[in-house]
C-alpha cells in the first residue's frame, strides 16, 4: 500500500490522517508489557491482564489532558529483564518516567518512577501516576487494602457502579486476578480509588490526588513532584469458568437523534437527507429563557423529547408553563419532556455540596404540571456518571442518561474498551432506574459538554483528543463499528432507546452538504431494526459483533471492533460490506438500498460493517 493509499484508509477508518500509535510490545519472561507514549497500556502475565494501564497525565483546571511530547525514548529486554525510559514535555512540565521489569522464577517485579518539574507556576487538578485496573476478573471481587497509617483493610471491587470512592488512603493493594497474585505500592503520594465505569471507561482507577484535597491546586515554579509505583505478579492462572459466547437475547431499542441548537442546528439540505430516515424520535435540547425551535423539525417528523435547561434562578412552574406555550405557538407537541435545573449540569460529588435553588425532583413536578399529556422523564441530561452521583427518585415515566467515550482517553483502542463497560452501566442503571423504561440520551465518542469544568477541549486540528467535542472518528468507519457495538450491548440490556448521533454538526450523521458519514447507515439499518426481536453475539468490544433478527429483507448488522481480520458466517442471508473500499459509494443516502449483495462467510477487516439480508440478492 503506497502512502496515499495508507492515507485515504486511515480518512476512511478515523476521519483523520494523525497516525494512531500501536504499542511496543516486551516480554519479560512470563509477563508482557505494552509500552505507549504516555507510560504502559495492559501489562499481562501468563497471558492474564491483570493491569489494564499505568500512566501519568496531566489534568489542567477543567480536567482536560495536556499534551506531552516525548523528547527522548527507549526500550529494551534482555533475559528476564526490561527497561522502558520516556523524557517528556506537557505544558509547563518537564518530566521523565522509568520502568524496570524483572523476573525472578515465576514472579516478576515492576518498578517504575515519575519525575515532574514545573519550567513556571501552572494549574493542574492531576499531576502523576493513575494505574488502571481491567474489569475482567476483578468486579466484585476482594482486595485488600494497606492504608497510610499501616492497617489493613479486606473490601471487594464493586459490583455495581459505585458513584463514590470505592477505596481511600491506599499505599498497598493486594488481589488476585484469574488466579494470579497481583501486589501494588504506591510511595511519595497518597492514592485513592475510583470506579471509572461511571464515564464507560473499562477499569477501576487508583490515583493521586485525592479529591477531597483543593482543586484546582498550583505547582510552583521548579516545584518537582516524585513518585514510585512497584507491582509484584506472581502465580499461574486459573482455568476459565463459564464461557462469554453465549448468544444473548433482547429487543433493539428506539433509534433517535439529537438536536441542540447550542452547538449545531440541521440545515436544508442535511434536513432533506435525514427526513428519510425510519427514527423513532428526535431530542431537542432547549434552555427555558430562550427556547429554539429549528425549522427542522418541519420535515423531521419523529415523536418529540424535549430537553428543557432550567436557568438558575428561574422559577420552574414559570418557566415550563412558559415553554408548553412556545411549544404550542410553534405547532409541537412534545411525546416527552425532561427539565433539569441548569446548575445539575455539572458534575458533583455524592456527598455533595449540592446547588441550592430548585432539583431535579422539583423540576420534573413542574414539567409534569405544565406537560399534562407528555411523558415525563427523570435523570440527567449529561453522562451516566451525574446519573449514579444524584440518582432519580421513584417518580417518572422513564430515566435518562447519556456516555460519551473519550472522556480520560481519546486512544482507539480505550474508546473501543468503553463498550467493554456499557454492560455494567446498564446493569447500574436499571437496578437505579427499577422499572422504568431506560431512554438513553447521545451515546457519543465526542464530549457534548463538559461536566468538570467550563468547556470542551478545542480540537481545530480535528485528532484524537480527549474531552473534545468535534472528534475526527465521527466520519468514519471508526463510529460505525462503535454504534454497533453500543446497540448490540442496548438490545442485550433491554434499553428502550438511544440516539447514536446528532442530526448533523461535530456529533453528526452526516455534513452540511447532505454527503453522510459511515454512521448514517449503521443509524438507517437500526431504526428500521427497531423493535425486532435479536440474537447478540460476540464481545462487546476486541472481536466479531452481530445482530441477528428474523426479519424479512434487512435482518441484522456485525461488525469487528478487535485488531484482526475476522470471518463472518451469515448463513443463508446475504450481505453488503461497508469497509475502506466502499466508503466512497457509501456518501451517497441510499447505498445501503443499492450496495453489491454476497453470499457466503465473510472477511471483516477491523472496523467493518457488514449488513446482513434475508429473502434474496435484492431484499
Amino acid at each position: 500500500m503506497d502512502t496515499r493509499d495508507a492515507t485515504d484508509a486511515a480518512m476512511a477508518r478515523f476521519g483523520t490522517e494523525q497516525p494512531a500509535v500501536s504499542p511496543i510490545l516486551l516480554n519479560c519472561g512470563h509477563t508482557t508489557l505494552a509500552v505507549t507514549p504516555g507510560g504502559l497500556g495492559a501489562i499481562t502475565h501468563h497471558g492474564i491482564e491483570v493491569i489494564r494501564a499505568l500512566a501519568f497525565p496531566i489534568r489542567d483546571a477543567d480536567w482536560a489532558t495536556t499534551p506531552a511530547t516525548i523528547t527522548t525514548a527507549s526500550q529494551d529486554e534482555t533475559a528476564g529483564m526490561a527497561h522502558v525510559s520516556r523524557s517528556f514535555r506537557a505544558g509547563e512540565f518537564e518530566g521523565h518516567f522509568d520502568l524496570t521489569a524483572r523476573q525472578t522464577g515465576d514472579a516478576t517485579l515492576i518498578e517504575a518512577s515519575l519525575t515532574l518539574k514545573a519550567r513556571s507556576t501552572t494549574t493542574v487538578n492531576r499531576a502523576g501516576f493513575v494505574l488502571l485496573h481491567p474489569l475482567s476478573g476483578v468486579v466484585g471481587q476482594p482486595v485488600e487494602v494497606v492504608h497510610s497509617n499501616g492497617e489493613t483493610e479486606q473490601l471487594s471491587f464493586p459490583d455495581h457502579i459505585s458513584p463514590g470512592q470505592p477505596v481511600f488512603d491506599i499505599t498497598q493493594l493486594r488481589q488476585s486476578v484469574h488466579g494470579i497474585t497481583v501486589g501494588i505500592g504506591f510511595e511519595s503520594e497518597t492514592f485513592e480509588m475510583e470506579d471509572q465505569r461511571n464515564w464507560t471507561d473499562a477499569s477501576f482507577k487508583t490515583y493521586c490526588r485525592p479529591l477531597a484535597a483543593p482543586r484546582p491546586f498550583d505547582v510552583k515554579t521548579g516545584e518537582t513532584i516524585n513518585q514510585r509505583v512497584v507491582i509484584h505478579l506472581s502465580g499461574t492462572a486459573k482455568p476459565a469458568t463459564g464461557t462469554t459466547d453465549t448468544p444473548k437475547t433482547g429487543t433493539l431499542p428506539e433509534i433517535a437523534l439529537a438536536i441542540d441548537p447550542a452547538i449545531h442546528t440541521p440545515n436544508a439540505e442535511t434536513s432533506q437527507t435525514l427526513a428519510a430516515l425510519p427514527i423513532s424520535g428526535l431530542q431537542l435540547r432547549v434552555t427555558t429563557d430562550s427556547p429554539a425551535f429549528p425549522e427542522a423539525l418541519q420535515s423531521l417528523t419523529a415523536p418529540l423529547t424535549l430537553e428543557a435547561v432550567i436557568p438558575d434562578g428561574q422559577d420552574p412552574n414559570t418557566a415550563l408553563t412558559s415553554l408548553a406555550q412556545a411549544c404550542a405557538d410553534a405547532g409541537l407537541q412534545p411525546a416527552r419532556v425532561i427539565a433539569l435545573p441548569e446548575p445539575y449540569l455539572a458534575s458533583h460529588q455524592p456527598d455533595g455540596p449540592w446547588p441550592g435553588g430548585t432539583t431535579p425532583t422539583g423540576a420534573h413536578e413542574a414539567a409534569a404540571r405544565a406537560f399534562p399529556n407528555a411523558q415525563t422523564g427523570v435523570g440527567m441530561l449529561t453522562n451516566f456518571t451525574e446519573f449514579n452521583r444524584c440518582p432519580p427518585g421513584p417518580d417518572g415515566d422513564f430515566v435518562t442518561f447519556g456516555t460519551t467515550a473519550i472522556v480520560h482517553d481519546a486512544a482507539d483502542g480505550a474508546v473501543l474498551e468503553t463498550l467493554e463497560a456499557l454492560p455494567d452501566v446498564f446493569a447500574s442503571a436499571r437496578a437505579l432506574a427499577g422499572n422504568r423504561p431506560i431512554r438513553l440520551g447521545l451515546v457519543s465518542i465526542g464530549m457534548r459538554s463538559n461536566p468538570y469544568g467550563a468547556t470542551v477541549a478545542d480540537n481545530p486540528d480535528r485528532i484524537r483528543l480527549e474531552m473534545a467535542l468535534d472528534d475526527p472518528r465521527q466520519r468514519g468507519l471508526f463510529a460505525a463499528a462503535f454504534a454497533v457495538g453500543a446497540a448490540a450491548t442496548a438490545t442485550a440490556s433491554g434499553i428502550t432507546s438511544l440516539s447514536p448521533a446528532m442530526a448533523s454538526g461535530p456529533l453528526g450523521a452526516l455534513d452540511d452538504t447532505g454527503a453522510v458519514y459511515p454512521l448514517f447507515h449503521v443509524i438507517h439499518a437500526l431504526a428500521r431494526l427497531t423493535g425486532q426481536q435479536a440474537e447478540i453475539t460476540g464481545p462487546p468490544c476486541g472481536g466479531l459483533t452481530a445482530i441477528r433478527t428474523g426479519a424479512p429483507g434487512l435482518c441484522g448488522l456485525a461488525t469487528n471492533t478487535g485488531t484482526d481480520a475476522a470471518t463472518l458466517d451469515p448463513g443463508t442471508a446475504h450481505t453488503a460490506l461497508l469497509c475502506v473500499d466502499s466508503t466512497g459509494a457509501a456518501r451517497t443516502p441510499d447505498w445501503l438500498d443499492s450496495a453489491p449483495r454476497e453470499t457466503g462467510p465473510i472477511t471483516l477487516q477491523p472496523l467493518d460493517v457488514a449488513f446482513l439480508f434475508n429473502g434474496g440478492e435484492n431484499a
